[in-house]
This record gives C-alpha cells, sequence and structure tokens, in this order.
C-alpha cells in the first residue's frame, strides 16, 4: 500500500484552524477525548505507550466535501464558535464535539453533542440550504443535481461527471411524489 503524505503547508493550515475552532480537532467518539490528549487516558486500540504524536493531518472539517468547505466551510465554523462562546463561553467551546460531516441526498448533514437552539433552527439551517445549490466538487453555484448519488453540481464539474444531470431548478420545482 501506498502511503499519502500529506504536505507541510496543509498539515500548517489544519493546525492554525484547530488553534481558531478547538470543535476540529478529532475525537473518539466513545470516549469524547481529543486525539491530542488521548496518550493520557483516552481510548486508543493497542498499546497507549505507541500513539502516535497528532501530526494535524487531518481535521473535522476534512470530512466536509471539497466545494463545500472551499465556499462556506469556515464561514460555518466562524459562526458556530462565536455561537458557542455567546452560550457558554470558552468553556462550551472546548466541550462541543462534531460527532460526523457528510453530504446526503444532497445536502450537508452535520451531527453533534449538542449546541444552541439558534444552531439548529437558524444557523445550520442556512448552511443545509446553502449547500443544496452549492457545488460539491468546487464550490461554485451549482446549476445541476446528479440523479444517481444526489449531489449538486456547477456546469464545469458536471460535464466532467457525465450524464444522469438534472438541471437544478427542474430538481427543485418538482412536486413530491413525480418521478424525477
Amino acid at each position: 500500500m501506498t502511503e499519502i503524505k500529506v504536505p507541510e503547508e496543509v498539515k500548517q493550515r489544519n493546525r492554525e484552524l484547530c488553534e481558531k475552532y478547538p470543535f476540529l480537532i478529532p475525537r473518539n467518539c466513545w470516549s469524547g477525548m481529543r486525539i491530542t490528549e488521548a496518550q493520557n487516558g483516552g481510548f486508543w486500540p493497542g498499546d497507549p505507550d505507541e500513539i502516535p504524536e497528532y501530526d494535524w493531518e487531518f481535521t473535522e472539517l476534512d470530512d466536509m466535501p471539497d466545494g463545500w468547505r472551499k465556499a462556506f466551510g469556515e464561514q460555518l465554523c466562524e459562526e458556530l464558535k462565536q455561537e458557542l462562546l455567546k452560550a457558554g463561553g470558552q468553556e462550551a467551546l472546548e466541550k462541543y464535539m462534531i460527532v460526523q460531516i457528510k453530504e446526503k441526498f444532497g445536502y450537508l448533514r452535520w451531527y453533534d453533542n449538542g449546541c444552541t437552539e439558534r444552531w439548529y433552527s437558524e444557523i445550520l439551517p442556512k448552511y443545509e440550504a446553502l449547500s443544496e445549490r452549492t457545488c460539491i466538487r468546487c464550490g461554485k453555484k451549482a446549476a445541476f443535481i446528479s440523479t444517481g448519488w444526489i449531489s449538486p453540481w456547477c456546469e464545469d464539474c458536471a460535464k466532467e461527471i457525465g450524464d444522469r444531470m438534472v438541471p437544478i431548478e427542474e430538481w427543485f420545482s418538482v412536486e413530491e411524489g413525480d418521478p424525477v
């Protein structure tokens, strides 16, 4: 198996992101401990003395599709940070944990260990709606929706992907129950 080397500039950028948004540091989903804390009692399969030092190759934001990350990833993180600070200060910021970020049925899914009512009723829905109309690959305005794996695509990326595309306005104008 070929080892993939993450460029140092990516690691440095990830470190900066995690310093600004501590909730982006990967955590163990069972213990809740950050990978940076795991050496002193967090769950780690195997010998605890062999835990590698965290090298900043990955952040939780890396699970967000590239186009969405480019278009609004950091903006979303900034709004989340401000909401957490307003709700509970630095302690809320430190305790907040992302469980999973992904795309499902063409829009953003963000799972966490709990936040404010405003986060769930205003902020997150804003980005979910934005994701539906933002190219999953490059971050430009989406013009098409793929019908196999439902995802939004801009004109350029849709040309590279191929067929099974529906114009985005047609996709969103279909009545529930109508075939696409």
